[in-house]
Formats: structure tokens, C-alpha cells, sequence
């Protein structure tokens, strides 16, 4: 108890300092600031994707392959947008954002920022141009293409925002996943099973989003 109190304030003071931490922060560390910083009751139905992000962005503020790009920054915010989708009360919603990326040290402005700009630009992407923007992308990240589920939701989210691929067959999606995958050093198979995952997870909220609703209009 000592311990890990002691532990606690020198993080603390490090973060204040600005110093490179030599305390490695714990799940727990990021969950007690998390409460400290959004001290409100999550619904039921949305606590698991806050404990899943939690986690999950825990883990990898400790991987040092890797790196916070517009593929990871569009994949979170999509994943949390469709997650959160009729949560109330719904000014709690950015603020959930923001506790969940500050208790594991990303910066929710920058993640928004990056994520909205590449939406953007996706929107008017052509197939020569979504080539030129991985081959950059790639050569940026170098080293560090550590492979997290969240990026294939941003790939997805990418694919799914581009004129060209509107109203095409599902087949043609699938290749161009294919395509951006093997080009960033990922393995289709995991982003394949990834994104068949969070489509499903995705509809089973929906239903469940359903089902409340028709409860609360019977009571």
C-alpha cells in the first residue's frame, strides 16, 4: 500500500515535471485517473467499451513499435462514436472521450483533429491518391507499425469514406482492405476478422439500443 501510494505521487510529480516516467504506470493507475477525471455513472450498456478502451490504450502506451497516426486516431474516435451512439446524458459524451485518452497519455484534441482531417480528405480520394497517402504514411512510421485492432477500424472507416468504393460490391472492399494491409506490414487475416467483429458487435448494440427503447415506451 506504501508502495504503490509512493509510486503514485512520484508519476504524479514526474507528469507535473514533464519527465520521463521511471514508475511504469498500471491499469489501475490509468482507471483511478480515468474516475478522477470523469466522475460520473456510465450506463450499463456502454461500460464495457470504456473499460475495453481503457485498457486497450493502456496497453499500448507501453508498445514501443507503436504509433499514434490518422489511421489509429480515425479508428478510435469511429469505434467510440458508434459506441456511444444514444448515450445520455449526451454533454457527458466528449467529456467520456477525453477522460479515456488523458488517463493513458493521448491527447483527445490532437486524436479528433487527425481523425476529422483524414475523413476529409478521404471523401474526395481517388484510388491513386489513397496509394500515395499509405506509401507516405508508411515511410513515416518506419519501425513502428504495431498492429492493433482499432487500426483496422480506421482502415475500414477510410475505405468506407471514399466516392470510389460507394455503392460498389462488397467484394471490391475486401481487395482494396486487402491491398492497404499488406502495404502497411498487417496481416489481412487479423484485420478481416477485426472488422467482421466490430460490424457485429456494432448491430448487436443496435439491438440492444432497440430493446431499451421499446421498454422505456412500455413503461
Amino acid at each position: 500500500m506504501i508502495l504503490a501510494k509512493s509510486q503514485g505521487k512520484l508519476r504524479s510529480l514526474k507528469n507535473y515535471l514533464g519527465l520521463t516516467l521511471s514508475v511504469r504506470a498500471t491499469i489501475s493507475d490509468s482507471k483511478s485517473d480515468f474516475h478522477k477525471e470523469f466522475p460520473y455513472v456510465i450506463p450499463p450498456i456502454y461500460r464495457k467499451l470504456a473499460d475495453e478502451l481503457l485498457v486497450e490504450l493502456h496497453l499500448l502506451s507501453h508498445q514501443k513499435n507503436f504509433k499514434n497516426d490518422s489511421i489509429f486516431a480515425t479508428g478510435l474516435k469511429e469505434i467510440f462514436s458508434k459506441f456511444t451512439s444514444g448515450y445520455k446524458p449526451s454533454e457527458h459524451i466528449t467529456m467520456l472521450f477525453d477522460a479515456i485518452c488523458n488517463c493513458n497519455g493521448f491527447n483527445p484534441t490532437e486524436i479528433t483533429s487527425c481523425s476529422d482531417q483524414l475523413v476529409n480528405k478521404a471523401k474526395s480520394f481517388t484510388k491513386e491518391d489513397i496509394n500515395e497517402f499509405l506509401s507516405q504514411l508508411k515511410k513515416e512510421n518506419k519501425e513502428n507499425n504495431y498492429y492493433s485492432r482499432i487500426n483496422a477500424i480506421g482502415i475500414y472507416k477510410l475505405i468506407s469514406e471514399m466516392p470510389c468504393y460507394e455503392n460498389v460490391k462488397e467484394e471490391e472492399i475486401n481487395k482494396e482492405i486487402i491491398k492497404i494491409s499488406e502495404l502497411l506490414g498487417y496481416q489481412y487475416q487479423r484485420v478481416e476478422k477485426d472488422i467482421s467483429m466490430y460490424k457485429s458487435n456494432i448491430d448487436k448494440m443496435k439491438q440492444a439500443l432497440e430493446i431499451i427503447s421499446l421498454n422505456l415506451k412500455s413503461k
